[in-house]
């Protein structure tokens, strides 16, 4: 499940880095110029997704030691 949330926040970090400075190998021009809401928009979320992911993998880490403390 981490894994699926980290590459999800991967794959959207890199469409909002090809919106800031295209790629000129395939002649796409940068958008943050022109639509800058939509820059905003996706470093906004994907700052949030970031902090929501790394909050998941700190209670996963408390459920274990919670689990590891009441084993025998």
């Amino acid at each position: 499940m981490v894994a699926l949330l980290f590459s999800g926040i991967g794959a959207a970090l890199t469409f909002g880095l090809l919106g800031k400075y295209g790629n000129s190998h395939v002649q796409w021009q940068k958008v943050c110029n022109v639509f800058g809401k939509f820059c905003l928009d996706v470093s906004v979320s994907s700052n949030v997704s970031l902090l929501g992911s790394l909050a998941y993998v700190l209670l996963v880490q408390l459920a274990i030691v919670s689990l590891h403390k009441r084993s025998p």
